[in-house]
């Protein structure tokens, strides 16, 4: 416990050295299942403390499915992160991309807690420190790749997720469409 905090500020500072170490650490896969659903839940939690402190709370989907997707769409992110990586070369392993999105859940659920005690004190911060976090969260998840198959250049990674989330975006609403989800209709305006 002693070396969470200092994981995180290594985390932001060099994600690829903190992802090593982070794999470094090497528990046992069901302390690594239980770090990405805690992870997920604190995210899910997070996010309805605001609307609900609002009276905002019955635009927000149900929690339970809401965490479940949340859930879903993180094993999705390891099934991608693992085999994208490597059918490129990458060496790293699924249970070591469970671990790492894991750490990188808890990280994004620390810059969600910062966001929003930014908003409940100082409100015009929040789209600021919202852009800041999501760029955060981009740069410790390129890190990690980067750690987890051992790939040197982090603009390959980049460049390379943006491109599997283009394809990936576009087959899963091809599958969706094909299921019969299909889009909302817009009105004419």
């Amino acid at each position: 416990m002693t070396e969470v905090f200092p994981l995180i500020r290594l985390s932001l500072a060099d994600p690829v050295e903190g992802g090593r170490r982070i794999i470094a650490l090497n528990p046992p896969p069901v302390i690594r299942w239980m770090l990405l659903g805690a992870a997920v839940l604190v995210s899910v939690v997070l996010l309805y403390v605001l609307p609900v402190l609002m009276g905002e709370h019955t635009l927000l989907p149900a929690p339970f499915a809401f965490a479940a997707t949340q859930g879903v769409m993180n094993l999705i992110v390891i099934a991608v992160v693992t085999f994208v990586g490597r059918a490129f070369g990458g060496t790293g392993t699924f249970l070591d991309a469970v671990w790492l999105i894991g750490w990188m859940q808890m990280v994004t659920a620390a810059l969600l807690l910062v966001q929003v005690v930014a908003l409940l004190v100082l409100p015009f911060l929040n789209i600021p420190i919202g852009v800041a976090s999501v760029a955060l969260s981009i740069w410790v998840l390129v890190g990690y790749v980067c750690a987890l198959h051992g790939f040197q250049s982090r603009v390959t990674v980049l460049v390379g997720g943006f491109m599997t989330l283009v394809v990936l975006s576009f087959l899963l609403s091809m599958v969706l469409l094909f299921l019969g989800f299909a889009p909302p209709e817009i009105s004419n305006v």
